[in-house]
């Protein structure tokens, strides 16, 4: 249970034990927290496209910037995996948080990181995504819906992304 819940659970518990229904609102809340929020952002190419455009795909959303060292590392460090990801089937979005499409389009053509690519605001993504640094991952399946990776040891990771990918 992250944080997020915790305080959830606490501040509505009491609700519970006198027989009340909890608000509405929690009730939104956990219908954002299943499906990724959709956004508008500008495509390398310069065309604007939605998140909700790749409907149907499974998603790699990779959210970074190019003053991130971390993120940069990233790409070289993990390139063989995110290439078989990529080479299995599942979109590689890779979205920078950058101010600046010079510096962006710079650091693609720098690191030339697998996947396509798209630029967007903070601003615009960080209220829905609780966005507070990058890199940030999530995996999005067909349906819109988030994905999570197994949690069990030994697991093997493309496997996993393989059997997202035969969900319907």
């Amino acid at each position: 249970m992250n944080f997020r819940q915790l305080v959830l659970v606490l501040c509505f518990s009491p609700l519970f034990l006198l027989g009340q229904d909890m608000p509405h609102a929690v009730i939104e809340e956990e219908i954002v927290k299943e499906f990724a929020p959709d956004f508008e952002m500008t495509m390398e190419d310069g065309s604007i496209k939605k998140l909700s455009d790749f409907k149907g795909q499974v998603i790699y959303l990779s959210f970074w910037a190019s003053w991130c060292k971390p993120c940069i590392n990233g790409f070289t460090k993990y390139k063989a995996l995110r290439e078989s990801i990529e080479d299995a089937g599942v979109l590689m979005l890779n979205v920078s948080i950058d101010k600046s499409s010079e510096k962006w389009k710079s650091a693609i053509s720098e690191h030339k990181p697998t996947g396509i690519h798209a630029l967007i605001p903070h601003d615009l993504v960080k209220d829905a995504y609780q966005m507070y640094n990058v890199p940030r991952y999530e995996i999005v399946g067909k349906k819109g819906q988030f994905l999570y990776l197994s949690d069990e040891p030994g697991r093997d990771i493309l496997e996993n992304f393989r059997s997202f990918l035969s969900q319907e």
